[in-house]
């Protein structure tokens, strides 16, 4: 499963991909970003805890 795409990067190809504006609901583009800021601020914490 190392192939998934992260929600960041999800987020990345519905912005740049006009069809993909088309097909996403808005609710879900939504959660794609929640968990992408939330990825985001996990990463944070483990680099300060090995850190």
């Amino acid at each position: 499963m190392e192939n998934l795409a992260t929600p960041a990067e999800m987020v990345m190809d519905i912005m740049t991909n006009p069809e993909l504006q088309s097909r996403i609901s808005t609710e879900a583009f939504a959660g794609l970003l929640v968990m992408a800021n939330m990825q985001e601020k996990e990463k944070a914490t483990c680099y300060q805890q090995v850190g």
